[in-house]
């Protein structure tokens, strides 16, 4: 009798198996950023994605994706993007290859240099900058914040940021920074790192930052990362999220 049972219980979980397999392959098809088109198939994808998230990515970005700006994890709820444009097929591309993963598709071209140290850069000629040189950069992006009114200090600063420093190269010009390579923006109230605070950028500029995610290539399921990635999406998009 207990055998018959669980060939019966068996034949009727295998139709769900079967759809939920045909969904993944369905999920796959589709373009990633269309997906939100297919308010069934991204309520199912978010569902799944939950879970995969909590599994893999909840150890560093918290169970509630807020990040911790101690370590340098990212908050995954607001819609401050630092690689890319926040769309579902960015956050797929970084779930998928990584951030300074070592993976030739990951992003890896912004590595914020050591100012403070005696050799900035592993990989490029970088002056080192002294710690008055420091305070100034700093007073420049305050300054750029609307919170400096250093006239002299700001000048100097502005003048390392723009030149000796070449912090302009990767943050640009304005301080904006660049999503394409993962350069922060300096002049918003988003900090990656610490609190905002003199204290924390001059802890910033003086030992740098390369923080690394990895990647899941071959480690999960292509439809997992999938999930995963429309889940995150979910989370910095809860307008959206309500017609799932």
């Amino acid at each position: 009798m207990q055998v018959w049972i669980g060939i019966c219980f068996a034949v009727l979980l295998l139709p769900a198996l079967v759809y939920d397999g045909r969904r993944d392959a369905h999920l796959l098809a589709i373009d990633a950023d269309t997906l939100v088109l297919h308010p069934d198939l991204t309520r199912y994808a978010v569902r799944a994605g939950a879970g995969e998230f909590a599994a893999h990515c909840a150890q560093c970005h918290g169970s509630d994706a807020i990040g911790d700006p101690a370590r340098g994890v990212p908050n995954l709820t607001d819609d401050d993007w630092l690689y890319g444009m926040g769309e579902v097929s960015d956050i797929e591309r970084v779930i998928t290859y990584g951030i300074r993963s070592d993976n030739p598709k990951a992003w890896n071209l912004a590595r914020m240099p050591a100012y403070g140290t005696l050799h900035p850069s592993v990989n490029k000629n970088i002056t080192p900058l002294d710690p008055g040189q420091i305070r100034d950069v700093i007073e420049y992006l305050y300054y750029l914040q609307g919170r400096s009114r250093d006239q002299d200090a700001v000048a100097r600063g502005a003048a390392v940021y723009s030149n000796g420093g070449g912090c302009f190269d990767c943050h640009s010009i304005d301080g904006r920074g660049d999503s394409a390579i993962g350069a922060p923006n300096l002049i918003d109230k988003v900090n990656l790192y610490g609190d905002g605070s003199r204290e924390a950028l001059a802890d910033s500029i003086s030992n740098g930052r390369q923080g690394v995610c990895p990647g899941w290539i071959g480690k999960i399921s292509p439809a997992a990362i999938r999930v995963m990635a429309l889940y995150v999406y979910s989370l910095s998009h809860p307008a959206a999220a309500k017609a799932y």
